[in-house]
């Protein structure tokens, strides 16, 4: 049976032009490697080598065995490499999402469920995360409008609405609603990454945001101090911890946002098993 050891030797003759450099960086006898291309000649049925006296050289039908060989060696590369990522792909549970707080409810979901896969979270712009889905680059994608094409699965996975999070005694924190602008000029504290909601600022440009990278730091600012929060229905746990905190919601109409869960096809039962 041919095997691929014999095809890299018939490469390095080629390379090394005479069994004798080739056997030397293969660091085989020479001996050793001729008769593996012996035995390759015997498997293929054909003479790869015109052989003089005391040398053997490629001819005409070993030159472009060399060339098949190489093909079959990088296709067997590829095929490892391709091999290798797929295993990693379901291994790991790559979520992208336009919003932050839906991707961690998600990827909490997920890190119940299959405690023993790993789970990467990226956010992006809806578009972006759809091509991302369509090449394989994220199993999940969460996006702010339905998405209807053939080949991918989507369904209404949740609801978003911000609010400001308000100590009990602050003017507004008995109001049912409050559009941004009515903050005036006031100090509030925000989240870095917003993603969807990286517009909302615009609303009322002149609120001064204090924005947090890290999510423990905002929830110790929450506790520590009496600014006003951008929250919202999602995050509301996770910043307001036990605070005494009031959550006002937003009535500016870009203040909710309904997303979508979105997987291919081929990860319907992933996708079924979370909606």
């Amino acid at each position: 049976m041919l095997e691929l050891v014999q095809l890299s030797h018939l490469i390095a003759v080629s390379k090394h032009s005479t069994i004798s450099a080739a056997a030397e960086s293969l660091h085989l006898s020479q001996p050793a490697l001729t008769r593996s291309l012996q035995r390759l000649e015997a498997e293929l049925g054909v003479a790869l080598f015109d052989r003089k006296r005391n040398r053997a050289v490629l001819n005409e039908v070993g030159a472009m065995a060399v060339a098949q060989a190489q093909g079959v060696l990088n296709a067997v590369t590829d095929m490892a490499a391709e091999l290798r990522q797929y295993a990693a792909r379901l291994s790991t549970i790559s979520i992208g999402s336009c919003g932050p707080a839906p991707m961690w409810d998600l990827a909490a979901e997920l890190a119940e469920r299959f405690p023993d896969r790993a789970l990467s979270t990226e956010l992006g712009d809806t578009e972006s995360l759809i091509e991302g889905l369509n090449r394989g680059s994220y199993r999940l994608i969460l996006t702010d409008h339905p998405v209807e094409q053939p080949g991918l699965l989507c369904r209404k996975y949740t609801q978003e609405q911000l609010c400001v999070a308000l100590p009990p005694d602050h003017p507004m924190s008995s109001r049912a609603s409050l559009r941004l602008e009515e903050l005036g000029e006031a100090s509030v504290l925000a989240y870095r990454d917003l993603g969807v909601w990286k517009h909302i600022p615009e609303k009322n440009p002149r609120l001064h945001y204090l924005v947090q990278s890290d999510r423990a730091t905002l929830s110790e600012l929450v506790e520590a101090s009496s600014l006003p929060c951008i929250s919202s229905n999602l995050t509301a746990f996770r910043f307001l911890g036990r605070s005494n905190r009031v959550r006002v919601p937003l009535s500016d109409a870009e203040a909710s946002v309904t997303f979508y869960l979105c997987a291919r096809e081929s990860d319907r039962a992933l996708f079924e098993l979370l909606c």
